[in-house]
């Protein structure tokens, strides 16, 4: 008896959830990894707060100038697959979803969607750790010296 109860109420319960949340997708295909709802304005959303964070860091820093310019292509693209019918009609969404995949590449948008929020943390920890900043002891002197092919085949002067 329990589980026709079970079994009648979870189909209702998934024709709620997608006319609510606009997905037609009901799986990741990905262990542990559940579908996002919405992702779209939460990559939005991820993305604006990263470069907000980045500003924080000075402007020479290389940190933020490599994740200032991934992180804004990809707002740009996320920005340009949304419109008004995508954000009303469950197919029109999945085919933005679908084009924010293809052009960024990184896996499925729940993975992107990690990728985002890992970005954000570890920009926030970046201010922190001040990797810009000047080494408080300076490195003993080689430390720094680049491999050479020459010198690991024995081909350095001599």
């Amino acid at each position: 008896m329990f589980a026709t109860k079970v079994a009648r109420y979870i189909p209702t319960a998934v024709r709620a959830n997608a006319t609510q949340f606009l997905r037609t997708k009901r799986t990741t295909n990905l262990a542990g990894l559940e579908i996002h709802p919405d992702p779209l304005p939460e990559l939005v959303s991820t993305y604006t707060q990263t470069l907000k964070v980045l500003q924080a860091l000075p402007a020479s820093a290389v940190f933020r100038q490599s994740s200032e310019a991934v992180t804004q292509q990809r707002l740009d693209i996320v920005r340009a697959a949304m419109t008004d019918v995508s954000r009303q009609n469950a197919h029109a969404s999945e085919a933005a979803i679908d084009k924010v995949v293809a052009e960024i590449d990184g896996g499925v948008i729940e993975e992107i969607l990690d990728q985002a929020h890992d970005e954000f943390h570890l920009a926030t920890k970046m201010i922190d750790w001040k990797p810009h900043e000047p080494l408080q002891v300076p490195a003993p002197p080689g430390q720094w010296k680049g491999f050479s092919m020459k010198e690991a085949a024995g081909e350095g002067e001599h």
